[in-house]
């Protein structure tokens, strides 16, 4: 990760607009509100999906279903090879 940033965000930075190493981590740190936001509401999405799709009988038979395809597709896809 370390590497990563050090290859990346250097790109983004201007020596003429201050230090290059402030620069780097005020970028990086923006990187990391940026993914923090992003990864919490994808969180907060899935749980409140996860618990819609619990708690339907619908949902629960279809998911069922889905799977059941899912797993004879690759076990015929097996039984070819």
């Amino acid at each position: 990760v370390v590497l990563f940033f050090l290859a990346f965000l250097p790109q983004f930075t201007d020596p003429t607009k201050g230090s290059v190493v402030e620069q780097t981590i005020y970028l990086g740190g923006l990187f990391i509100l940026a993914t923090w936001l992003t990864f919490s509401a994808l969180a907060l999405l899935a749980g409140t999906l996860g618990e819609q799709l619990r708690e339907s009988a619908k949902a629960q038979q279809w998911l069922n279903r889905t799977a059941s395809v899912v797993f004879l597709g690759l076990a015929g896809k097996l039984i070819a090879s």
